[in-house]
């Protein structure tokens, strides 16, 4: 089964990364029934880039109600790293501000068509990148593809 891997590299708390990674998804929701966010920890995305990005109304329905869907059926869910052993069955992923250890919970899913990760620090995608086909949709050095 064929896989992609898509990486914003984005370093903090940077709008533009953040960005890239929410369009990404919302351009794979497209075609995958089922995607799931997976972030940190819930109680921190209020006043968050998620919910500046992503608007009041959209944000609030996310973080309320963990799953909206879409006019073609889609389904978009929320999910923390702790909670992600319950969404083990959706078409993409989405790791906002994803660790190393959210990169592997998601890449020894079994069934996952795509997958977006949105790092944090320098090195989160670093063993990631090496052993798989990644490409880069944000790069904070500057280049975008």
């Amino acid at each position: 089964m064929r896989r992609d891997r898509f990486l914003a590299k984005s370093f903090g708390d940077n709008a533009e990364g953040t960005r890239a990674g929410l369009v990404k998804l919302f351009e794979l929701a497209a075609t995958h029934k089922s995607c799931v966010i997976v972030i940190p920890l819930l109680n921190q995305l209020k006043g968050s880039l998620f919910t500046r990005i992503l608007g009041d109304k959209l944000s609030a329905t996310l973080i309320k109600d963990r799953k909206i869907t879409l006019d073609n059926g889609s389904s978009i869910e929320l999910c923390t790293h702790a909670t992600l052993k319950n969404f083990q069955y959706a078409d993409s992923y989405l790791a906002l501000w994803g660790s190393k250890h959210i990169v592997e919970d998601i890449e020894a899913l079994r069934l996952w068509k795509s997958f977006v990760l949105v790092t944090w620090g320098p090195e989160d995608a670093a063993t990631w990148v090496r052993g798989h086909d990644v490409k880069v949709i944000f790069d904070d050095n500057g280049s975008c593809q």
